[in-house]
């Protein structure tokens, strides 16, 4: 006859392999749309998937690249992805690495923000399941790769500080050190707002000024490596702020994704959830801290500029964290294991519709990436693209980095931000300024053009055609895509 001990070990024992076999279908859920077509579908990543490939490659007499780039590692503020990509580039071929890397990201923040949400709310981990929503966030399906990964290590890291102000200790003070300093060389916007969130707590905490200091102390090496080796956007040449049309346009970014009808029902749906969580339930109870952290990070958005510098859509990357801070903002008890069935379907249903738009985008990325066979390698390709859609919905604008990975093109437009990337490009060529426009308001110059490249790789930009045809022979066409191999002058290039 069991002893109620053996009894209620062996029910934990159950409730650990339930757990775990619902983690691991969560999980095989959540990397299914990327490892289920060849090219994921997400705007900025084909860039940084070829700059990794270039430092990767910059030695190898296999390629040309020593010719056009060199490294130039440092401590700046956005290393996640370049950094990963070092590691897993020497296991996996760079295409395989950077699809476990998207893996990666879209694990790490939902199981990042339930160890955050189990220190706000102990015993309230149900909530959590809501984090799953944002997983394919819109930095993520627009290739912001560095800032989604470091909300991430920043909800761990604010997991880490709050055990640590409940037990106070050097070790685990150095260990959240550890993982504040790590925020920072994922993205500064996230090391940033993070500290805001250390800040805000320790206010409506009242915390003693010991608090103060040793949490003011995380944030150093942060400080001294952006003064030291980064220090970019300090002197800001541009700043925008939206007007009040366009920040009422961006808060349906809150939870973009695919299916505008899909955000709106998850929207509607965790409305409710908090409406029967709260309705006649004695165990609810709402975190005021947690609620006035909300309410900071949601003015916070209407004040934040859209563009400091070179960096763009500041004001939306407040959401994922005040999305965190609606979940902690509530103690919901035993009825969260109840309603989570709410926040899973909803899940599965957004995971099912982005596998399905990046299954539908294959046609013509497949179509476009047989352009690569058309051009020699360590050719010199200008890539001229256009196009105005949603930027979760342009995969083509950066997809020429394929060609720089395959074929071991020389393409002007990787991102080579200096203070940012760890990648500097050396050739001097003639570079139209319309492709990070998504417009050129002005034709390029054609002769310039001529003299300085071997192809052009043009998108969605007929009006072209006839300019291009004068100075080279068009070798392919898909749809809105046309190579141009280019006619050299007899004088040579320009």
């Amino acid at each position: 006859m069991d002893t109620p001990v053996i009894s209620q070990a062996r029910s934990s024992s159950a409730n650990i392999r339930l757990c775990a076999a619902g983690g691991l279908i969560l999980a095989v859920i959540l990397v299914a749309p990327i490892w289920s077509v060849r090219f994921p579908p997400l705007l900025d990543y084909p860039n940084h998937l070829a700059r990794s490939f270039i430092l990767a490659h910059l030695h190898d007499l296999a390629f040309t690249f020593g010719n056009f780039f060199r490294a130039d590692w440092g401590a700046y503020p956005y290393l996640g992805m370049d950094a990963s990509l070092a590691v897993l580039g020497r296991v996996f071929p760079i295409e395989t690495a950077g699809r476990v890397f998207l893996s990666l990201c879209a694990l790490a923040l939902p199981a990042a923000a339930w160890f955050f949400l189990r220190r706000v709310n102990p015993g309230d981990d149900a909530a959590a399941a809501w984090a799953l929503l944002i997983a394919f966030n819109v930095f993520f399906l627009e290739g912001f790769l560095n800032f989604d990964l470091s909300l991430a290590v920043g909800f761990f890291a604010l997991g880490l500080w709050l055990r640590w102000l409940e037990k106070p200790g050097i070790g685990r003070w150095a260990i959240v050190l550890l993982a504040f300093t790590a925020l920072y060389f994922t993205h500064l916007i996230g090391f940033g707002l993070s500290g805001l969130i250390v800040i805000a707590y320790l206010a409506l905490s009242r915390r003693p000024l010991r608090d103060w200091v040793w949490s003011g102390a995380l944030a150093l090496p942060g400080f001294a490596f952006y003064l030291h080796s980064s220090r970019t956007g300090m002197s800001a040449n541009k700043i925008i702020f939206h007007g009040l049309d366009d920040k009422l346009d961006s808060l349906q970014m809150f939870l973009h994704g695919y299916s505008p009808a899909l955000d709106w029902i998850s929207l509607a749906a965790l409305a409710a959830w908090f409406l029967a969580a709260w309705w006649s339930n004695p165990e609810f109870r709402w975190n005021g801290r947690w609620l006035l952290i909300a309410a900071f990070f949601f003015a916070l958005f209407w004040v934040i500029p859209w563009m400091w510098a070179e960096g763009s859509d500041l004001d939306i990357r407040v959401f994922p964290f005040l999305f965190v801070a609606i979940l902690a903002s509530a103690r919901v008890g035993k009825r969260a294991k109840w309603l989570v069935a709410i926040p899973l379907l909803l899940f599965v249903a957004r995971t099912v519709d982005t596998t399905r738009h990046f299954a539908a985008a294959q046609p013509e990325l497949v179509g476009l990436a047989q352009s690569f066979d058309a051009v020699p390698r360590g050719a010199l390709v200008l890539p001229i693209v256009e196009g105005d859609q949603d930027p979760i919905e342009r995969p083509f604008t950066h997809f020429w980095g394929y060609g720089v990975i395959r074929r071991g093109w020389f393409s002007p437009y990787l991102m080579d931000v200096a203070g940012d990337t760890p990648m500097r490009i050396v050739h001097d060529s003639y570079t139209p300024d319309g492709f990070w426009d998504h417009v050129y308001d002005e034709p390029p110059d054609w002769k310039l053009v001529q003299g300085d490249y071997d192809y052009v790789w043009a998108y969605g930009v007929p009006r072209f055609s006839a300019p291009l045809a004068d100075i080279g022979e068009k070798i392919y066409s898909f749809g809105p895509l046309e190579v141009y191999h280019l006619r050299k002058s007899p004088q040579g290039p320009h």
